[in-house]
């Protein structure tokens, strides 16, 4: 599994490593050797917990318990590097506390946020004050306003981030009932011609062949031997029309196998999606059909965007007058995961379905698992 990294975090990255040499640079020109090993311990773990933090599959995100844990210890990594320090010539370290509240947005509301950060530079300056016996007001309201224009820009990014994926989760919904309403119309254009076929070609052909059958007993000789043959014609026709109209009755019904290929079609190719679904698992109800892609395709979001995962399996059944469906990919999952709105979602669908979901784990992935009623003579 690959791990990804945005700008935002490189970026970050870069601005840890700046103030890190510039640190060191402004030390050895001073010739300060005081906690000079305590400083690189604490450089180099604010460094490591910034990059355990920001990780995109990471364990210990900004969304776990554990991250919350590990943002507050970054801050106290932060100020008692402020400790160690001289006062003079190190307020540029209140860069690392702009870093860490760039990332407060992704863990609490936009104003605890800034209550927060207002405290934290209140506290940051007070303790720069009190270390060089100066007033510092002009530098602490500039680098304060740095603070809140880090928590506020961050706050629009997660709120554009967030819209994003609604407005995915609708584009996938909509992609999803266009794949329905395109094998509804095959199945509604299935029937209509089945229809006509049974109602009028079927009907003439029965008249003809009574006709037929009847003329056979009028004629005799010659005549009644191609009457005969006639008729033997119209009765085989007859026959040939009604396989034909069961047949397009019976592939009316959308294929489950077909229409997740199609939904397949969408995903990027980062991630591949191996399919074990039999050819002849039918589905007759559209509003069935349309709440079980939907729940693919959530699924396979979720392996895009959370798990890190490069392979998605989907496995389908029937037994017992039940349809199961199986979805597991190779990616993993947070030691304290919770489901979210998208589990939910499934569930909600589900319930309309007379279905059921099973969350389990498959090698630390997620597995799911869709228990649908399915009548095979139905959907025969």
């Amino acid at each position: 599994m690959k791990t990804k990294i945005d700008f935002a975090t490189l970026a970050g990255l870069l601005t840890w490593l700046m103030v890190y040499g510039i640190s060191l640079y402004i030390l050895q020109k001073t010739a300060a050797t005081y906690g000079s090993v305590a400083l690189h311990i604490l450089f180099l773990a604010y460094g490591g917990l910034f990059w355990l933090l920001t990780r995109k599959q990471g364990r210990y995100g900004l969304q776990s318990r554990v991250g919350h844990y590990l943002l507050s210890l970054q801050l106290l990594v932060a100020i008692c590097l402020l400790w160690l320090t001289p006062a003079r010539n190190f307020e540029f370290l209140s860069i690392l506390t702009v870093i860490w509240a760039a990332m407060l947005p992704f863990v609490m509301r936009t104003g605890p946020a800034l209550l927060l950060t207002t405290a934290v530079v209140a506290v940051w300056f007070g303790l720069v004050a009190w270390q060089g016996g100066r007033a510092v007001w002009i530098t602490a309201l500039l680098y304060g306003c740095f603070h809140l224009f880090a928590v506020m820009v961050q706050s629009a990014s997660r709120d554009a981030e967030n819209a994003k994926d609604e407005l995915e989760q609708k584009h996938q919904q909509l992609l999803a009932t266009r794949q329905l309403l395109q094998a509804a119309s095959r199945q509604s254009e299935r029937t209509r011609i089945a229809r006509n076929l049974h109602d009028l070609v079927g009907h003439h052909l029965t008249a003809l062949t009574i006709q037929l059958q009847v003329a056979s007993h009028l004629t005799d000789g010659e005549a009644k031997v191609q009457v005969d043959n006639c008729h033997q014609l119209a009765k085989l026709l007859l026959s040939d029309v009604r396989d034909a109209v069961s047949t397009m009755r019976q592939y009316a019904d959308v294929s489950l196998l077909d229409a997740v290929c199609g939904l397949t079609r969408l995903v990027p190719a980062q991630l591949q999606v191996k399919l074990q679904i039999p050819s002849d698992i039918m589905l007759n109800d559209l509003a069935q059909a349309q709440h079980l892609l939907c729940i693919v395709q959530e699924a396979l979001s979720n392996s895009l965007k959370h798990s890190g995962a490069s392979e998605v399996t989907i496995a389908a059944q029937v037994a017992q007058q039940q349809l199961k469906l199986v979805i597991y990919d190779n990616g993993s999952l947070t030691p304290r995961w919770q489901p979210g709105n998208g589990i939910t979602g499934m569930q909600e669908r589900l319930a309309e379905c007379k279905g059921s979901l099973v969350l389990g784990n498959n090698h630390q992935a997620m597995q799911l698992t869709i228990t649908l009623p399915y009548n095979e003579s139905d959907n025969a």
